[in-house]
């Protein structure tokens, strides 16, 4: 396979700088049955990678084109002898750190889902809400992620099923259903055995690292497939892109 041999390069940045030692490995998991991604880099042990809450983005150069994998802040350090692992986390941990106390009657669902945003801080966003004014929501003292979690459930007692959130590789929040804001935005990519599959399962293709998550379309071997959930690899020694397919988005 031609592709092995493209150079595939990290490129992070922490704090607005590039830092002074190269990440080993960085992984990045997306699902769309979670609200948050699972990110992290791995340093050498004496790295200095700043601290929690310095903003985080990651880049992937290959073969001419460089594609943003993950934008976000530092969640912790830890040091594990060997490494120092740096783990990250996307605007969703805003969500689950912002308190508010819902008392609403007669408004509709797109206020109370902002009013949750402006108290996380949350300003980016990509939002399809349904026109359903609600008559009574009232929640309590609660996170702001567990706020829009109830109004979800409260949409789809007004019928309005299917919605999901979520934070894409640009920090921004998408709030709908998979035919408008649900979805990751991304191209449609083709996959083919002895091409560019280095390896499959029952319900899933391994590939080399691509800027895919989850909710994308794919087309594998000729059949169109949503992606359920990823699991990206890169580092020096193995670098994959795992997909899990599914024929429902």
């Amino acid at each position: 396979m031609a592709d092995r041999m493209v150079r595939r390069v990290l490129e992070v940045s922490i704090g607005g700088a590039v830092p002074e030692r190269r990440p080993s490995s960085f992984r990045l998991r997306t699902d769309r049955d979670c609200h948050s991604t699972i990110a992290s880099l791995e340093f050498p042990p004496d790295a200095d990678v700043g601290g929690k809450g310095d903003p985080v983005t990651v880049h992937l150069s290959a073969d001419g084109r460089r594609s943003l994998l993950f934008t976000g802040e530092i969640f912790s350090v830890q040091d594990m002898g060997s490494l120092r692992k740096v783990w990250l986390a996307d605007g969703y941990a805003k969500l689950c750190n912002a308190s508010v106390n819902a008392a609403y009657r007669k408004e509709t669902a797109t206020a109370i889902l902002k009013d949750a945003l402006d108290a996380a801080g949350i300003e980016k966003t990509a939002i399809t809400c349904p026109d359903v004014e609600v008559a009574r929501f009232s929640t309590g003292t609660v996170f702001a992620d567990r706020l829009i979690e109830i109004l979800v459930g409260t949409l789809a007692e007004h019928g309005h099923r299917g919605i999901r959130f979520f934070f894409d590789e640009t920090d921004t929040f998408h709030f709908g259903t998979s035919g408008d804001a649900g979805r990751n935005p991304g191209e449609t990519r083709e996959f083919k055995t002895g091409a560019n599959i280095v390896a499959k399962g029952d319900g899933w293709i391994e590939t080399l690292p691509l800027p895919i998550r989850h909710s994308t379309r794919a087309v594998v071997d000729g059949r169109k497939l949503w992606v359920r959930a990823t699991e990206l690899r890169v580092s020096g020694t193995t670098s994959r892109l795992r997909l899990w397919l599914s024929e429902a988005a």
